[in-house]
């Protein structure tokens, strides 16, 4: 390297001394250069001379040639075109969608706190907190139960602050902070800070908060601190991308792989038989209107779909962690069409969003490389071709090992089923968990030696150390949170994990699993509402009424937002939207009401006409303006209608859920004393919460923040850089309304 460095040292400077001798040559041979002085001279002459050396010099040099342009590939990009090619826009759409999800959650739960968590809601967040702790506790036990209930709300107790206004405060600041990150791009600092606000909620939150799509966004929210880019100032992406992407992918395959192999292993005979769609449409918590007209699909048509949706959550999960490009197209795109299904047929608020933002990331980050040379492009399509063609093969291999059909023909007609057992499942399992932690791990190492090699190149010298240690730490701590990951993918079968490695990741599991970083999951494990166990024929989806009445004689029925009630009830589009009452409902009426005290808690607030939890059901329903003084629930069995008719369900009276109570019942007196549920005044050391002292914060909190943009905007307009040689006014203009349109 040095010798070639010398030679082209040597042959830059020999180039220099020939030019420069052939230029003084030609200026000593060439006798009609006349330099003179020209300022006494007459203008006339000043003309005829320029004349003269225009003519001189059209002859002396020669004429321009015409510049051949490069070919494109030749060409030195710009500054501004290189970082547009390295913008990477599969990471900039997730995480835009990662902080529209933020939106939905923080704006679904905060119109809902008052009645869920409010001191006079269905499950108290001040009363459960204080109740964790003792009067005079000390420091050591404030520490230990933020380690179990880690939420910044523990802050609000400590100082017998109102806690339902400090978690309105959180989730305005969620929504705040999640508008900024959809519309200008948010840094790690912004999704760092969404998170803790969330986490903080969701530990407080009990039942209500206790989903796994809840879980889903405090995991996938969790990594996207680590994709984003640390300051929000970069093009690229944070210290280690490519390790925090695969880390996201791995998630997205654990979440649909855990999700059908418990299908299996549950033994469900909807599964087995493919019925499972025939009961789900119906038993589903909040279907669509679409999933009415679905359900009259043919029987063989459902079965296939059942059978399709299996495939995808199972051996198609396989091609989200290939190497190949193509491969994860294809992934994606079985994934984003069962997405998009699960969508248009059932409100399960923003999960399926969620849950395609990861898709995204299956893209390619690069885009298409086009190869310059015809023949070279042809056979790469052949091999592109072939390869897509491998993936095709791949799943249905898969699909074929793993979901073997059984094709009956009686006199109804031809019955399909899955040929399998959940035995064979519980063996075919073991080897795919091995191979898919093996191969994410390989992938994994691979990823961080990259991202480690190229944060050095893309630093300065003096901070290649610096970016190549921080890179580095991001990979070691990502490869022990992919060991935690692995632990809850492995947790399927058990046998797994009993090793000292094994036990030593699942206590490391259990000691994150308050922090909610990982989680595993398992969505529809068994159908509900089967009324001829799993032949499709009789569904029975269990719903509760509440009726009340004035006289114990006439009674009326509450009526829910969502939530199916009247026969005519049109199902609704919610989605991004849950409510959580709604879904608690129906979660309540696959047990009795003793295992469900915030429901004996519901019917004591409609006793005693709950403002706040009255709410949280249809405003235009009965008992409006006056309590009833009489409640009691019935359970029922709804399916959708058959036939020509203009109700959208039938309905047949089951059991009797809760017997007739009224105001001074002694099992509501019980369970009020026992859970916390009384309606007495808050304490003198607790200032009760006022709509003004909310009104005041959130004006504050306002105000800062167009402050902050006034000046953030302001210097931003002001920089030499940007303003150039402007004139004075059409700063002032620039800077007017920049500060106008970051204050609206």
């Amino acid at each position: 390297r040095l010798a070639r460095l010398g030679l082209a040292v040597a042959r830059g400077f020999a180039g220099s001394l020939q030019a420069k001798k052939g230029m003084v040559r030609s200026l000593e041979t060439d006798t009609r250069f006349v330099y003179r002085d020209t300022s006494k001279a007459k203008p006339s002459e000043i003309a005829k001379k320029d004349t003269t050396v225009q003519r001189v010099d059209e002859e002396i040099l020669p004429a321009p040639r015409e510049t051949v342009p490069k070919p494109q590939h030749m060409k030195r990009k710009t500054k501004e075109e290189t970082i547009e090619e390295r913008t990477d826009k599969p990471r900039d759409l997730f995480l835009t969608l990662l902080a529209f999800v933020w939106f939905c959650a923080f704006t679904s739960l905060y119109v809902q706190l008052d009645g869920l968590f409010g001191r006079d809601g269905l499950a108290p967040a001040e009363t459960n907190m204080r109740a964790r702790i003792a009067k005079r506790a000390g420091l050591w036990e404030w520490v230990q139960a933020s380690r179990s209930t880690p939420s910044l709300l523990w802050v609000a107790v400590y100082y017998n602050l109102d806690v339902l206004l400090g978690m309105k405060l959180l989730c305005g600041a969620g929504v705040l902070l999640s508008l900024h990150a959809v519309r200008n791009g948010g840094s790690g600092w912004i999704y760092g800070t969404l998170w803790v606000c969330y986490l903080s909620l969701v530990s407080v939150g009990s039942t209500f908060m206790q989903f796994q799509w809840d879980t889903l966004l405090l995991e996938v929210g969790f990594l996207g601190i680590w994709l984003a880019c640390p300051t929000g100032s970069q093009p690229f992406s944070g210290y280690a991308p490519r390790t925090i992407r695969q880390l996201l992918r791995f998630t997205l395959f654990k979440l649909m792989l855990m999700s059908g192999v418990v299908k299996l292993q549950s033994g469900c005979p909807s599964w087995y038989k493919l019925t499972a769609l025939s009961y789900h449409f119906a038993t589903q918590c909040l279907p669509t209107p679409l999933a009415w007209w679905l359900s009259k699909l043919p029987e063989n048509l459902l079965k296939l779909s059942v059978w399709s949706a299996l495939v995808i959550e199972i051996p198609a999960t396989a091609l989200i962690l290939s190497p190949f490009q193509i491969h994860r197209w294809i992934g994606f795109c079985l994934q984003v069409l069962l997405q998009v299904a699960i969508m248009l047929t059932g409100n399960y608020n923003f999960f399926n969003l969620l849950t395609l933002g990861l898709c995204v990331l299956l893209l390619d980050p690069n885009g298409k490389q086009k190869n310059a040379r015809s023949l070279m492009s042809k056979l790469w399509r052949v091999l592109h071709f072939l390869n897509f063609l491998l993936g095709l093969a791949l799943v249905a291999v898969g699909a074929h090992w793993i979901l073997p059909l059984s094709f009956a023909r009686s006199l109804t007609g031809t019955s399909i089923t899955l040929d399998t057992n959940p035995a064979r499942i519980s063996i075919q399992t073991k080897p795919i968990l091995l191979a898919s932690s093996l191969v994410g791990l390989l992938y994994i190492l691979a990823c961080g030696m990259l991202d480690v090699k190229s944060a050095s190149r893309r630093s300065f010298v003096s901070s290649k150390f610096r970016a190549s240690a921080k890179s580095f730490l991001v990979v070691v701590g990502g490869l022990i949170y992919f060991a935690t990951s692995c632990t809850a993918l492995l947790s399927l079968d058990s046998s797994l994990l009993r090793n000292p490695g094994g036990m030593y990741a699942a206590e490391v599991y259990g000691a994150l699993s308050p922090y909610h970083i990982t989680s595993g999951y398992g969505l529809f494990r068994r159908m509900t509402g089967m009324g001829d166990g799993g032949n499709g024929q009789l569904v029975e989806r269990p719903e509760i009424i509440l009726l009340g009445s004035k006289d114990g004689e006439n009674w009326e029925e509450f009526d829910f937002r969502h939530k199916p009630g009247n026969v005519s009830w049109v199902p609704t589009m919610v989605a991004p939207h849950q409510p959580r009452l709604d879904w608690q409902m129906w979660f309540a009426a696959l047990g009795s009401a003793e295992e469900h005290p915030w429901f004996i808690n519901l019917v004591y607030k409609l006793l005693h006409n709950s403002k706040a939890v009255r709410d949280l059901l249809n405003p235009e329903g009965p008992f409006a303006d006056a309590p009833p003084r009489y409640i009691k629930a019935d359970l029922y069995k709804y399916d959708f209608s058959k036939g020509s008719t203009t109700d959208w369900w039938n309905r047949k009276f089951d059991r009797r859920y809760l017997d007739v109570v009224d105001a001074d019942s002694p099992i509501l007196m019980q369970y009020a004393n026992a859970y916390g549920f009384s309606t007495e005044k808050p304490s003198k050391r607790v200032k009760p919460h006022q709509a003004e002292d909310l009104q005041e914060t959130i004006l504050f909190t306002c105000a800062f923040i167009a402050v902050y943009e006034v000046v953030r905007r302001s210097l931003e307009v002001a920089r030499p850089s940007l303003v150039g040689s402007a004139e004075p006014e059409v700063q002032v203009m620039e800077l007017a309304h920049a500060s106008l349109t970051s204050f609206l």
